[in-house]
């Protein structure tokens, strides 16, 4: 059986009274344990989470924001029916036929 995650919603002004409590709620819950607070007039919470989660989420976007070292390229999977040669000369025309007739932005 898959474990649940626990998300708990508070207000801030209740949260205010009940902070240690809380605080023992995530350190002694799974990492997946998130209290989210919320302020009435804003659009978003802020969340409380155990330090490791915190850790773990952020070594995760750094890896995702690192730009690879080359670009991909796929070998083999594509056959052209002319030569590569026309086929830039197409995506030529084509790019300079949409950047002309284009209506985005103007």
């Amino acid at each position: 059986m898959a474990k649940r995650k626990k998300r708990i919603t508070v207000s801030i002004s209740s949260a205010r009274g009940r902070l240690f409590e809380l605080a023992d709620l995530v350190r002694q819950g799974g990492d997946d344990t998130v209290v989210v607070f919320e302020q009435r007039g804003t659009a978003e919470g802020v969340a409380l989470v155990r330090e490791s989660r915190l850790q773990y989420l952020e070594a995760r976007v750094q890896e995702l924001e690192k730009s690879p070292g080359k670009p991909f390229k796929v070998r083999g999977s594509l056959k052209l029916a002319v030569s590569a040669d026309e086929f830039e000369q197409m995506l030529r025309q084509i790019r300079h036929e949409w950047n002309t007739t284009s209506t985005i932005d103007k």
